[in-house]
């Protein structure tokens, strides 16, 4: 299942960027914040498609298309077609594919692909994690006021995090994409992501990705988080106990 699903994920992020090409729609979806593509939608149907034809009829919880409920089953699929679709929309390249396969709501497989940098991050539960086949060895800092933070971004939140977190690391990092940032984390390009309300699909890869490569994921109080948890720190284990000090007794 895992080259097969690779194969899958990396044939839709290549129809992604020719579609590109040819222009394409975008509309308000859960206010002017929110945008979709017609993109994302395409791209979520050939994904459906693809997986259906290669492993059967698995039920999915996806972005788009009113297929955003938990599922109720043990095994499913977990697709965002475009994570960073605002950065899409505006040819920035940081904007990614992602899928997992998800058994009793804990992933198994996860790709996250980044078709216009042509990055395929790929882990597979007690197998590792690999960057374009190779295996990530994440080389990550071991002291907080040398490491990169990556979040999210929420109106009116964010800077919250920016100053309580600015003067206690080297960098903090926006990017507009869950997936790539928990992916970026997972490989030693970035000490943690800070995810403020993150859903399943943006995720759900990206959790996997960094549990194979050595890093962790927490709520901010330090219990164990999973991919439901919208509020969470996906970190390098070296500075996770320092992180969940800081916003353990912020929150307070």
């Amino acid at each position: 299942m895992f080259s097969e699903l690779k194969n899958i994920v990396y044939e839709c992020g290549k129809e992604l960027l020719k579609w590109k090409k040819t222009g394409y729609d975008i509309r308000d979806k859960n206010g002017p914040d929110d945008i979709v593509t017609e993109l994302d939608l395409r791209t979520q149907d050939l994904l459906m498609e693809k997986l259906l034809k290669k492993f059967g009829d698995i039920e999915v919880l996806a972005e788009e298309k009113d297929l955003d409920r938990r599922p109720q089953v043990s095994e499913y699929w977990v697709i965002d077609p475009i994570d960073g679709t605002v950065n899409f929309s505006r040819g920035m390249a940081e904007y990614c594919i992602s899928v997992a396969y998800v058994r009793g709501d804990e992933p198994e497989i996860g790709i996250v692909y980044v078709p216009q940098m042509d990055m395929m991050f790929a882990c597979h539960r007690g197998y590792g994690a690999f960057l374009n086949d190779e295996k990530i060895m994440p080389c990550w800092s071991k002291n907080l006021s040398k490491s990169i933070i990556t979040m999210g971004n929420i109106k009116g939140t964010t800077y919250k995090y920016f100053e309580l977190l600015e003067h206690q690391v080297m960098r903090i990092r926006i990017m507009g994409s869950a997936a790539i940032q928990t992916a970026y984390t997972a490989s030693g390009f970035a000490d943690a992501f800070i995810s403020l309300k993150a859903n399943a699909w943006d995720i759900a890869a990206g959790y996997l990705l960094l549990k194979e490569s050595g890093g962790e994921v927490v709520r901010f109080d330090g219990s164990k988080a999973g991919i439901y948890d919208q509020k969470a720190l996906y970190a390098n284990p070296y500075i996770t106990g320092d992180l969940i000090k800081i916003l353990k007794g912020w929150e307070k």
